[in-house]
């Protein structure tokens, strides 16, 4: 743990980190950085904006090996085809911290296990194409379609037409490999893009519920509401943007 304690950022607004020599630009997820803590590092804010950050770090023999075969000295940016399973992972870590139940360390060694296989696999190390993260066909063509359309207001009866499955079949598969509904993926793909088009000083609320394709302003608002806690205007004013 001396030398070497990877730290995976886990959350932030869109801000710059220096590592070493290099400066980096760093988004909210699917973006993520790994690094190691030995290395001299400065996080810097754009603008006047508070930086946030959701981070856990770990040690031990053979993460030198990890960190050369991800080639993070030289890219310590990931993108991540299943963000998600990072930050339940950062959750679990968190509550085995807390509460050290029986034979926690054990569950806590898995996890950081489970963490650096995902980073492993968003860089195709594992024989997997990333966009597909080895998943069937039938769900990596309902991903393909949301991602050629992210601001579409998707039904997961129409997903699953796409991957040519029943709804119920869709359903199960979908969960089986992916740990959530389509309708929760669904919603959390339209939320990060929500978040992106507010963090755009130039769009008016208005114009990002259009975008959303929401009938009007104030069903968006009451959306982004219920799935963050807190308004649109409030998240515009935390990224010290002019409210518009």
């Amino acid at each position: 743990m001396e030398n070497y304690q990877p730290q995976i950022k886990l959350l932030s607004l869109t801000d710059t980190t220096q590592l070493g020599d290099r400066t980096w630009e760093l988004r909210p997820p699917p973006q993520f950085c790994l690094y190691s803590a030995g290395q001299p590092r400065v996080f810097v804010p754009t603008g006047d904006r508070e930086l946030v950050t959701r981070l856990f770090w770990f040690g031990g023999p053979g993460l030198e090996a990890w960190l050369e075969e991800l080639d993070v000295a030289n890219q310590p940016i990931f993108q991540m085809p299943r963000p998600k399973m990072l930050y339940g992972a950062y959750d679990r870590l968190l509550r085995l911290a807390k509460r050290r139940p029986p034979k926690w360390e054990r569950e806590a060694h898995a996890t950081l296990i489970g963490v650096l296989q995902e980073l492993l696999l968003a860089r195709n190390l594992l024989g997997h194409d990333p966009a597909g993260a080895g998943l069937p066909q039938e769900i990596t063509r309902a991903l393909n379609a949301i991602e050629a359309d992210p601001a579409r207001d998707w039904r997961a009866n129409e997903l699953a037409a796409r991957a040519g499955l029943s709804y119920s079949a869709f359903r199960a598969l979908f969960r089986e490999h992916l740990h959530e509904s389509p309708h929760e993926y669904l919603q959390r793909t339209r939320i990060d893009l929500a978040r992106q088009f507010l963090a755009d000083h130039r769009l008016r609320i208005k114009e990002v519920a259009q975008r959303l394709h929401f009938s009007n302003e104030h069903y968006f608002s009451s959306f982004f509401r219920s799935q963050t806690g807190t308004t649109p205007t409030e998240f515009r004013k935390h990224l010290g943007l002019e409210l518009r």
